[in-house]
């Protein structure tokens, strides 16, 4: 019965103590990286490894002009497309209704979230009851838990003169993190931890997850 009563409140510590390094940089920063195809690092890199690609394929200057002219020209037209769509639209629906469709959109997207965080708790409890941790081990991550949420809000109210500022406290605060997980968990339960996180919704890839046409992100 102890038993089961301390998995019971495990479950929803080990999710937030799994996750919270991951999600730090999602939460910590609403917005940020987001607009416009994502910061100005991820650009510039997205941008040389493009040119990489070209340079392995022995694609010449001028193919390439040609080729940033053609993305250029499929962004405005999206653009275009996006905007007359969104034109048709409010000509079809009147005010009550679009805001009906939101609320419902809103409540589908939360039921979404809601299933998928469900379900990692239970891929997360199962990986822990696996290891056979002690019950002295999972107070331990019930309390890193508790630590690694106030961190967290700490650092959303947080106020910084820039986002190099700002991204270097998140740096330092998975490292945090980190660090008191392992003094927790053996190196093989930690790579056991990221490997089940890395294999459901891994960061940096569109929707589909496929590549563009270019064979860049």
């Amino acid at each position: 019965m102890t038993r089961s009563l301390t998995r019971t409140l495990l479950a929803p510590a080990l999710l937030a103590v799994a996750i919270a390094p991951l999600a730090l940089f999602a939460s910590a920063a609403p917005g940020e990286g987001k607009q416009q195809g994502g910061s100005e690092e991820h650009r510039q890199q997205h941008e040389q490894r493009r040119q990489a690609l070209f340079e392995r394929a022995g694609i010449d200057d001028e193919t390439r002009q040609a080729l940033e002219e053609a993305r250029r020209e499929h962004r405005e037209a999206v653009r275009e497309l996006r905007e007359e769509h969104r034109q048709r639209m409010d000509e079809i629906l009147d005010e009550e209704q679009r805001e009906a469709l939101e609320a419902a959109r809103q409540e589908l997207r939360e039921e979404q979230r809601a299933e998928r965080r469900e379900a990692m708790q239970q891929r997360l409890t199962a990986l822990v009851d696996s290891w056979g941790l002690s019950d002295a081990d999972r107070e331990a991550l019930r309390e890193a838990r508790e630590a690694i949420y106030a961190d967290m809000q700490a650092l959303r109210e947080g106020d910084f003169d820039s986002r190099q500022e700002r991204r270097e406290a998140m740096r330092a605060l998975r490292e945090e993190h980190q660090a008191a997980l392992a003094e927790i968990l053996s190196d093989e339960q930690l790579e056991e931890m990221r490997a089940l996180l890395s294999r459901h919704g891994q960061p940096g890839k569109g929707r589909d997850g496929r590549k563009g046409k270019d064979g860049t992100d």
